[in-house]
């Protein structure tokens, strides 16, 4: 597999390892509330920023058992504190007053269970980005746990290869190549960013993640690449 040219000191070129684009962020979104879908304000494809809203709920009945929960949490507050008023003039027993005070913790468990439920009404974005694929529909009713888009950041890149674990004698992060991508044929430089911690024992083979040191404007996740490595000089 190795073509010596020139005298020992040269470099050696290996053939070229096929390779894959992958976004450093993306994201599988999907909620855990059973609600109608009110607005969805982006499209398949269109851009989006950090903390925009992709996706409202309609929440009027999360919202409604949210607060009466915060009135049940705030009646056994008072009942609590009343209770241990009392305790203090030794008018009432330790037992009540530990009954007020689980009544009052479970209110609150309860109120902030239901918070956290309301603040999944508004999807927003975790990261600048793009709509990779949007399966929610307006009016729809969402099913917890089941997807309703998919995100991706395609201006945050790296590239996956593939590549005989003997190489590993040679390739270290930092090592610099050239990538040509099949879809867009156009040359890009890219270093070595990182080496998976195993090693296929069947294939011999072992993963390598690189980056893009130069421009990547139109390149997408999902484009195949092939990578020219050199093994470095040995004087």
């Amino acid at each position: 597999m190795l073509l010596t040219i020139g005298a020992a000191s040269a470099q050696e070129v290996q053939e070229p390892v096929r390779g894959l684009v992958r976004a450093v962020d993306e994201a599988l979104i999907s909620t855990e509330l059973n609600a109608r879908i009110l607005q969805i304000t982006r499209r398949e494809g269109e851009s989006f920023a950090k903390g925009d809203t992709l996706l409202d709920f309609d929440c009027g009945k999360y919202e409604s058992e949210l607060d009466a929960a915060r009135a049940e949490e705030q009646f056994n507050l008072f009942a609590l504190e009343n209770s241990v008023a009392l305790d203090k003039r030794r008018a009432i027993g330790k037992l009540d007053v530990q009954q007020n005070r689980a009544r009052y913790e479970k209110a609150k468990a309860e109120a902030k269970t239901l918070a956290a439920q309301v603040a999944e009404c508004a999807i927003s974005a975790p990261f600048d980005g793009r709509i990779a694929e949007m399966r929610a529909k307006t009016y729809e009713m969402s099913k917890p746990g089941e997807p309703l888009m998919r995100l991706v950041n395609t201006d945050h890149l790296e590239m996956e290869l593939i590549v005989p674990s003997v190489w590993l004698r040679w390739i270290k992060p930092g090592l610099k190549f050239r990538v040509v991508v099949d879809e867009t044929e156009t040359v890009h430089d890219a270093t070595v960013e990182r080496i998976a911690a195993t090693v296929d024992s069947v294939s011999q083979t072992v993963k390598i993640i690189g980056i893009f040191t130069g421009s990547s404007t139109g390149i997408l996740p999902g484009m195949s690449l092939s990578a020219e490595l050199k093994q470095p000089s040995s004087r």
